[in-house]
């Protein structure tokens, strides 16, 4: 499970980060230098949000997700000094910060560490980034 979701979400992030390469070229070549911006401002927040929020969040769920021998508690709630032999379930947070977390028995949450916590402030400043330079590069002058 964990190969398959691999499998998708790498091709998916390198090919938009393909075609967003491409046409940046083609703005370059037209010498619109904010249009090329833009466009390299979102290849690197798709590339942020594929390899570092998404990939972990997605490997973490199909670790704990997979069964059989020793599935109990997850994979991904295995971690030294935490008591793993609680864990109940697991869950995906959101917001303020894109993480994985496993559920105790008491309701409580600790996070895996699994995603980098500068990843999801990252990935919103490189998005607001490049609508921001994408909203300057269709502004016409005069208009």
């Amino acid at each position: 499970m964990e190969l398959l979701a691999s499998l998708f979400l790498a091709p998916a992030t390198w090919t938009a980060l393909l075609v967003l390469l491409v046409l940046a070229v083609g703005a370059a070549r037209d010498r619109r230098w904010l249009r090329v911006a833009a466009l390299v401002l979102t290849g690197a927040a798709v590339l942020v949000l594929g390899q570092l929020l998404l990939r972990p969040v997605v490997d973490g769920v199909t670790s704990a997700e997979e069964g059989g021998t020793a599935s109990a508690p997850p994979l991904p709630c295995r971690i030294d000094g935490k008591p793993a032999d609680q864990v109940v379930d697991y869950r995906i947070d959101l917001f303020p910060v894109v993480g994985f977390s496993c559920v105790l028995a008491d309701g409580s949450a600790y996070d895996t560490g699994r995603v980098p916590t500068r990843a999801t402030p990252l990935t919103a400043a490189l998005a607001v980034l490049a609508g921001g330079t994408l909203y300057a590069s269709r502004r016409r002058p005069g208009a």
